[in-house]
């Protein structure tokens, strides 16, 4: 089974577990929605839901006497903007939540996924006429500040990549396995992000019928679903070859095996494995930036580097694969070299 399609599977799977736990409208509404939604949307929306319900539970008398599953659309019918605008206070609320050490606060765009989620449950319901209104409709949409870009400037980004084909700087027990396999892998993997913006997902995913050599393209399976191609320079070409020639076969991958990139079981390397090796590349090159930079700030750095020398969103909306123009501005900033170069327009 291709890697793209065990990850989907695996996922309307997860959602459908989900799913069966809660109230039998919200299985019939994502039967409704799984036709066009990927399995990781409906996932999402799985899990954002449980815990709305469970918040009910914890929060409202009449709700605590009942299971998940035993809520009716009459129940639903009850709710109001006010019960909605609780909910999203508690997301606000510091707590201990499964995927943090300590206490957090859910962020305004995770408070936006969680608005969003609800929204088409409540327009299902009132769309089959179980509830007389949205009461989602009446919340009014939070601000979303927008954040800090975090990229790596020139110079950290040649130090990163120093770092990864040398090993200069890594301690001592990270030494002892950083030989000729893992520094070709690496280097290839920092590089391919750093060249292409390619997603985390999508790195792990390629396999080496993805790679045209002769195209200078790999083929990758987009977020949204779609196959795109991203395009290689000469040197991450001449890069990955070399670690497909002499550092891949170290890992004594299968026959069968298509991943490009393995782990040391010389199996597909895991999202987790990449991150905690990029974290580990940026300790001993840019510290002061390794609590900031992931897989996903390497792309960020590429969609920096060609808004600055092209100028041009479109484009790099296209590089990116995103579908709307709108999420690649959310990468557009105004660095210093930026500034400084167009510091004499204004005169005449």
């Amino acid at each position: 089974m291709k890697y793209k399609d065990q990850k989907e599977n695996e996922a309307r799977l997860k959602a459908d577990a989900i799913s069966k736990e809660l109230p039998s409208f919200v299985r019939q509404f994502f039967m409704q929605e799984e036709n066009h939604l990927a399995g990781m949307t409906l996932y999402s929306y799985a899990s954002q839901l449980r815990t709305f319900f469970e918040y009910l539970q914890e929060s409202n008398p009449y709700f605590a006497k009942k299971e998940l599953f035993q809520i009716t659309t009459d129940d639903m019918n009850a709710l109001t903007d006010a019960d909605i605008a609780e909910f999203l206070h508690d997301l606000r609320m510091p707590k201990k939540r499964k995927s943090n050490v300590g206490e957090s606060v859910c962020s305004e765009t995770t408070i936006m996924h969680y608005m969003v989620t609800l929204n088409r449950l409540f327009n299902y319901l009132a769309a089959h006429r179980y509830i007389k209104a949205n009461p989602v409709e009446l919340i009014k949409r939070g601000r979303v500040k927008k954040k800090e870009i975090i990229y790596l400037e020139r110079d950290e980004k040649q130090d990163l990549l120093k770092t990864v084909a040398t090993g200069e700087n890594l301690t001592k027990n990270q030494l002892k396995h950083h030989d000729i396999k893992t520094s070709k892998r690496d280097t290839a993997i920092c590089t391919i992000f750093l060249d292409t913006g390619i997603r985390v997902s999508e790195l792990v995913g390629m396999n080496l019928n993805d790679i045209n050599f002769t195209k200078h393209g790999i083929r990758v399976f987009r977020k949204g679903g779609n196959f795109d191609t991203v395009y290689m320079s000469d040197s991450a070409e001449a890069i990955l070859a070399d670690y497909l020639e002499n550092g891949r076969p170290y890992y004594k991958p299968a026959e069968k095996e298509e991943a490009v990139f393995l782990n040391r079981s010389g199996e597909r390397i895991s999202v987790r494995s990449i991150q905690k090796l990029v974290k580990k590349y940026m300790l001993s090159s840019v510290p002061d930036k390794a609590d900031k930079i992931t897989p996903h700030k390497l792309r960020t750095t590429f969609a920096e580097n060609m808004l600055l020398k092209t100028g041009d969103v479109e484009k790099v909306q296209k590089l990116m694969g995103h579908s709307a123009i709108s999420s690649t501005m959310h990468y557009v900033t105004s660095t210093e070299e930026a500034i400084e170069a167009v510091r004499n327009l204004s005169q005449d």
